[in-house]
């Protein structure tokens, strides 16, 4: 699974499903594949990052 995030500060936000970022890890987006993180991320200035 692949997330969206950005550094705002010291804190991480994640892209939810509404489109915006927001801190904590539950609330975030996920996606199956890398490019449709990576297109995401693109579109609203955050870094696809893969979940472990």
């Amino acid at each position: 699974m692949w997330i969206v995030c950005k550094q705002v500060g010291l804190f991480t936000h994640y892209l939810t499903p509404s489109g915006t970022f927001q801190p904590g890890l539950e609330r975030a987006s996920k996606f199956v594949s890398q490019q449709m993180a990576e297109i995401m991320a693109k579109k609203h200035g955050g870094v696809a990052r893969q979940l472990e």
